[in-house]
């Protein structure tokens, strides 16, 4: 269990958290609501009937190889997806880019975090840091390290081979790094908020730099400006532009 609760913390997971709500709302569509789990995507699949085409999430994120199998299950199913009001982490990366077509309305929100493989580029002293932290004992720390670092190379491959799946750019999995590296100085503007920070790449972006087509964006330019950043006070959450990144090839 420990280890768990460990590795969880290290893959920006909440260990201790439940399964989504799945239900089926009006119009056949069905609704996910919170942190995606492992028993979900059965679920979905349990709840559609030949009519449904429709998913609809309000999540912050969850497990993700939970997200990824859901993300097959929609790819698979041909589905549309509508974000009621935020979908961020493992929903963004691994649920959202999946659907057919992908709708952010006015007021929802698209919040992409770090990625496997990001995760899997820290180096052995950040891990080290991270499971201190976590509190793991001295008298463990080299072999729950080593663990650490082999599980999370696991999840990079597994993410890797789903980006490849979906026809997803890898970049699409990468470039958080440099949107959180421009954060830094925004942060500062915060200060006595513990913001964590996410990234809102633009329709145009996803589709011309990553592969990742249909996505109706709503408003998204005029809550970002003028300043490329949208405070989310709600989830104390900094959700930053694509103004750090270069244009793609």
């Amino acid at each position: 269990m420990k280890r768990f609760v460990w590795m969880a913390a290290m893959m920006g997971v909440t260990a201790l958290a439940g399964a989504a709500d799945v239900s089926r709302a009006a119009g056949d569509a069905i609704v996910v609501r919170g942190a995606i789990a492992d028993s979900d995507a059965e679920k979905v699949r349990q709840l559609a009937t030949s009519e449904t085409a429709m998913l609809r999430v309000n999540s912050g994120g969850g497990d993700p190889q939970a997200a990824m199998q859901l993300g097959r299950y929609l790819r698979q199913r041909q589905w549309d997806l509508a974000v009621d009001t935020v979908c961020a982490g493992s929903c963004a990366l691994y649920v959202f880019p999946a659907a057919r077509r992908k709708h952010i309305p006015a007021g929802a929100v698209l919040a992409l975090q770090d990625t496997a493989f990001l995760r899997a580029q820290a180096g052995p002293e950040y891990m080290r840091r991270s499971l201190v932290e976590a509190g793991v004992p001295a008298d463990e720390l080299e072999r729950e390290t080593a663990a650490l670092a082999a599980h999370l190379a696991a999840s990079a491959a597994e993410e890797a081979a789903f980006a490849a799946e979906l026809g997803i750019a890898p970049a699409f999995y990468r470039d958080f790094r440099q949107v959180a590296a421009q954060a830094d100085s925004v942060r500062q503007r915060f200060p006595d908020q513990d913001a964590a920070v996410y990234w809102w790449p633009a329709a145009a972006r996803l589709q011309r730099c990553y592969g990742i087509a249909g996505v109706q964006e709503g408003p998204r330019a005029a809550r970002l400006a003028p300043d490329g950043y949208l405070y989310v006070p709600a989830l104390s959450a900094l959700v930053m532009g694509d103004q750090a990144l270069q244009d793609c090839p």
